[in-house]
């Protein structure tokens, strides 16, 4: 429910929301109160069982290449065809929109989706949007963008994204709450408002963490708004049986998990017809158990994919390590172990100081030189 603060009618509004009166009115916002005892308590709707709620954001997260574009293809696959899910829950038919900035339309996407069986009429791809002939790149800050195009069509069911660092805008750092909460938190009511599940694919970063939903890369503000996750990994037993597995999970007990594999040309997901008794946290801790990489080598690794395009701000550095868990105390001996150069912006003592890898290519200290000056 989307609630209008600046309306100044002071009845209920379908019997909720009061806001309350002030008698010195002067234009400031008022508060909204919801009176629990005339809330009515309604049943979660689920696109798929414990796993993919309507109206509610889910991420699933997993390092690169380990199966997530082929998962969401056979879930849009599903889902066009209303076909039955991997554990035999029924799933709603419908239309699927997807935002997909790493894998091609043509040459990708669609040999996916039809190796999957998907009936694809009722999978859409926002490619971009259009002003005076001209178009530009879509990202979750076009609210009204993404709107529009689910009101085409009363039956979407699902709106993918994928993935979702690369759909934040210009500007937006991932790793401040702040910044990805005001970028989600819209298209978590928008999905509310519409009935549609929203998935979001996000990458897991390198490093020791002791719980599977802390691996997220970015903010906390991932795994904070959305209301269950998804881990997605390679079975430590068989590197080619992938393993879908439960993290976080705000609406249900967590389900079982489970287990597929890649077959065909094209590709697509073969599920494998037992669950799994295990848990994100439990792979976790298998995982743990058997690597003894040190802290320190897991910040060299860190520390390398931080820098992995050029030169980069310290302060930023430092912030993301923060985020991420690396201590600063930690990261500085990575810096000293890799070789890290601090050269400072500009000719004087505000000049920000930038961190560049030993063998980086240096062109972007030029431009970082440029913006500083």
């Amino acid at each position: 429910m989307r609630v209008n603060l600046l309306d100044g009618n002071p009845e209920r509004r379908n019997g909720q929301a009061v806001p309350v009166p002030d008698p010195h009115d002067n234009g400031r916002p008022r508060p909204v109160v919801l009176n629990m005892n005339e809330v009515e308590a309604t049943p979660i709707s689920w696109l798929w069982t414990g796993r993919v709620a309507v109206g509610r954001i889910t991420m699933m997260a997993g390092h690169p290449g380990c199966g997530k574009s082929m998962a969401t293809a056979d879930m849009a696959s599903r889902v066009s065809t209303g076909t039955p899910w991997p554990d035999g829950t029924p799933c709603p038919l419908g239309r699927v929109l997807l935002l997909s900035a790493e894998d091609d339309p043509a040459d990708t996407i669609k040999p996916r989706l039809v190796a999957a069986g998907a009936d694809c009429s009722r999978v859409c791809v926002l490619a971009a949007s259009t002003f005076q002939d001209k178009e530009r790149v879509v990202t979750l800050t076009d609210v009204d963008i993404i709107e529009d195009a689910l009101r085409q069509h009363d039956d979407y069911r699902l709106l993918v994204v994928d993935p979702i660092g690369s759909y934040l805008g210009a500007g937006v750092d991932a790793h401040k709450d702040n910044e990805t909460r005001a970028v989600l938190a819209p298209i978590a009511a928008l999905a509310r408002e519409l009935g549609v599940a929203v998935l979001v694919v996000a990458h897991t970063r390198k490093g020791r963490s002791d719980r599977a939903d802390d691996a997220v890369l970015g903010s906390r503000a991932f795994t904070g708004l959305a209301r269950c996750v998804l881990h997605l990994a390679e079975d430590p037993d068989d590197r080619a049986r992938k393993l879908l597995l439960p993290g976080k999970n705000n609406l249900a007990k967590p389900p079982a998990g489970l287990a597929f594999t890649i077959e065909g040309d094209p590709p697509a997901c073969s599920w494998c017809p037992d669950p799994v008794n295990m848990t994100a946290d439990d792979l976790l801790e298998q995982t743990n158990a058997g690597n003894q990489t040190s802290a320190l080598d897991e910040a060299c690794d860190w520390l390398r994919d931080a820098m992995t395009n050029g030169p980069t701000p310290s302060k930023e550095i430092i912030d993301r390590a923060k985020a991420d868990g690396v201590a600063k105390r930690t990261l500085d001996r990575a810096k000293d172990v890799l070789g890290v150069v601090s050269t400072r912006l500009g000719y004087d003592e505000g000049g920000a100081w930038v961190w560049t890898l030993p063998s980086a290519d240096v062109g972007n200290l030029g431009n970082l030189r440029a913006e500083s000056a």
